[in-house]
C-alpha cells in the first residue's frame, strides 16, 4: 500500500517487485551509464545504512515528543496545571497543528539552502528544548505557547526527510523506503507509553518539590534525549549525493547520475502559477485530501486520547493505562505490513482501504459499547490498525491515479495539508466534558470512517469505468497522458 504502481497500458507493476538491478538494466542504452548492476546494488545498500538509522531516530523522537502530552496528562499534568478545566487540553493540542501546517513549506524552502544535516539538526535541538521546557511549566498557557513552538520546529522534519530520501533514490526505490521511515513513528507511538510510564516514576527533591511530580520527568528526559540526538545528528545524517563524504568518487558519480538520468527521462516540467491553480481545482485532488484528512483525524484523536479512554473510559489504573497502549500499535504495525503486501501482490487498492476503514469502525464501536473491559480493549487493537494503516494507503492511492509528475507533487501537498487539518480536528473532537465515554468524539470518528469507505468506493468505481471507456476507445487520454490507466 505504500508504493506507487508503475503506470502501464493494460496493467500495473508494483515497485516492490522491482529490484535495483532491473531498474538499472532499463538504462543500458544511456551513454552516461558506465557502471554495472552489481555496483549499483552495493551503492544502494551502503546508502541505506547511512540515510535511515539517524533519520528514523530523529523522526521517531518527533512523533514521541508531539504525543507525550497524553502520557503526561494522565500522570498528573491535568490536575497540577488545571489542564482538564473546560477545553484547555484540546486547545493545547490544537495550537500545535496550526503552526505545524503553516511552517511546512517555509521549512522545506530553508533546507534546500542551508543543507539537510544542519537544518534538521537545528530543528531537532529546537523542538527538544521546547519539550524540555514543558517540564518546568506552572501554567497551562505556557504549555500552549510551547506547543505552538513545537509545531513550528517539527514542521520541517517530515518534508525535509522525504526530500533527502528522494535525492538519493530512484522513483521505484523510494516508496518502500518511505514506508520504513513511517514505521519509525508507529514504533515510537507503540513503545513511547512504556517509556513515559517509567519516567513518571522518577521523584526528586523534598516532599514539596515540583519534581515529585512524575509528569515533569516525561518532558524533561524526553526533551533532553532529543537535544542530544539533535547535537549528534550532524555526524550521522547525510547531505545530497554531490556532497557525500562517505562515498568514493566513482560511487558519487553513480549516485548522482542514476537519479539524474531517470528524472531527465521523465521530462518533469515546472508548472506555472496558472497551471497549478488548474490542477488544484481538479475535484479528484479534493477527494484525495479528504481521504488523508479522515486518516489524520482518526490517528491523531486516538493517539492523544487513547490513554484518557483507557483510564477514564475503561477504568484502568494509571500504570495499566500507560502499559496497555503499546500492544495495539505492535499489532497495527504487523497488520499494516501484511495489508500492504496483499495490496501490492494482488494489485488492488480500494478493497483493502475500505476493509481497513471498516475494521476501524468495528473497533470504535467495540470501544464504545462493549460491556467487558477486555472486549473494549480488543476494540482498540482494531481501531488503531484500521486508522493507522490508511495513512500510507491514502497517500499511495492519490499518487496511483496521477499521471504527470508535476501534478503528483501537488496531490501530495494537498493530501498532507488535509492531514494537518485532520490533526486540528482530531485534537478538538474529544472534549474533557464528554468523559468518560466521549460520545461526540467517538461518533465523529466513526462517521468519518464511514464517509471514507463511501468516497473511496465511489471514486474507484469511477476510475474503473474511465479505464473501460478508454480501453474501448470511447474516452480521450486519461489525465491527458496517452496510455495511462488509473489504479483503483
Amino acid at each position: 500500500m505504500s508504493a506507487v504502481e508503475d503506470e502501464k497500458r493494460g496493467g500495473y507493476e508494483s515497485p516492490l517487485e522491482k529490484t535495483v538491478s532491473e531498474t538499472a538494466s532499463n538504462r543500458e542504452d544511456d551513454s552516461e551509464r558506465d557502471w554495472t548492476a552489481e555496483e549499483e546494488k552495493k551503492l544502494v545498500r551502503k546508502v541505506d545504512l547511512r540515510v535511515f538509522p539517524m533519520l528514523c531516530i530523529v523522526f521517531g523522537l518527533a512523533m514521541l515528543d508531539r504525543s507525550n502530552i497524553s502520557a503526561a496528562y494522565i500522570a498528573g499534568l491535568d490536575e497540577d496545571v488545571q489542564l482538564s478545566v473546560g477545553p484547555r487540553y484540546s486547545i493545547t493540542l490544537l495550537v500545535f497543528f496550526i503552526s505545524y501546517a503553516l511552517f511546512e513549506i517555509p521549512s522545506n524552502y530553508a533546507i534546500r539552502r542551508i543543507g539537510a544535516r544542519w537544518w534538521l539538526s537545528f530543528l531537532a535541538v529546537s523542538w527538544g528544548a521546547c519539550v524540555l521546557g514543558m517540564g518546568f511549566i506552572q501554567r497551562w498557557e505556557v504549555l500552549a505557547v510551547l506547543r505552538v513552538l513545537l509545531g513550528l520546529f517539527e514542521a520541517g522534519i517530515f518534508p525535509g526527510a522525504i526530500f533527502v530520501i528522494a535525492s538519493w533514490y530512484r522513483t521505484y526505490e523510494t516508496a518502500q523506503r518511505v514506508s520504513i521511515f513511517y514505521m519509525a513513528s508507529m514504533i515510537a507511538a507503540g513503545f513511547g507509553p512504556i517509556f513515559a510510564y517509567a519516567l513518571s516514576l522518577i521523584r526528586a527533591g523534598g516532599p514539596d518539590s515540583d519534581y515529585q511530580q512524575g509528569w515533569r520527568w516525561i518532558f524533561i528526559i524526553e526533551g533532553a534525549v532529543t537535544i542530544v540526538a539533535g547535537l549528534l545528528s550532524p555526524l550521522f545524517l547525510i547531505e545530497f549525493p554531490e556532497k557525500a563524504t562517505f562515498l568514493t568518487e566513482r560511487q558519487k558519480h553513480i549516485a548522482q547520475t542514476r537519479v539524474r538520468l531517470e528524472k531527465e527521462s521523465k521530462e518533469i516540467k515546472h508548472a506555472s502559477f496558472k497551471e497549478t491553480l488548474i490542477m488544484l481545482i481538479d475535484w479528484k485532488v479534493g477527494l484525495y485530501a479528504f481521504q488523508y484528512f479522515v486518516a489524520g483525524t482518526s490517528v491523531y484523536s486516538l493517539s492523544f486520547f487513547q490513554p484518557v479512554i483507557l483510564r477514564d473510559g475503561m477504568g484502568f489504573s494509571y500504570a495499566e493505562s500507560q502499559l496497555l497502549q503499546s500492544p495495539p500499535y505492535v499489532f497495527a504495525i504487523i497488520c499494516s505490513c501484511i495489508s500492504a503486501w496483499v495490496s501490492d501482490k494482488m494489485r488492488i487498492r480500494w478493497p483493502v482501504m475500505v476493509f481497513q476503514a471498516a475494521v476501524a469502525v468495528l473497533g470504535l464501536l467495540m470501544v464504545l459499547y462493549a460491556v467487558v473491559p477486555a472486549a473494549r480493549y480488543v476494540g482498540l487493537f482494531l481501531a488503531i490498525y484500521g486508522c493507522q494503516s490508511n495513512i500510507p494507503s491514502s497517500l499511495a492511492y492519490g499518487q496511483n491515479q496521477t499521471a504527470r509528475p508535476e501534478k503528483r507533487g501537488l496531490v501530495a501537498a494537498a493530501s498532507i495539508s488535509g492531514g494537518a487539518i485532520g490533526g486540528i480536528c482530531g485534537s478538538t473532537i474529544f472534549r474533557s466534558q464528554d468523559a468518560p465515554q466521549y460520545l461526540p468524539g467517538m461518533w465523529t470518528t466513526i462517521t468519518l470512517q464511514i464517509l471514507y469507505c463511501i468516497v473511496t468506493f465511489s471514486l474507484s468505481m469511477y476510475f474503473k469505468r474511465q479505464n473501460r471507456l478508454a480501453d474501448e476507445g470511447k474516452r480521450p487520454a486519461l489525465e491527458g497522458v496517452e496510455g495511462f490507466r488509473y489504479a483503483p
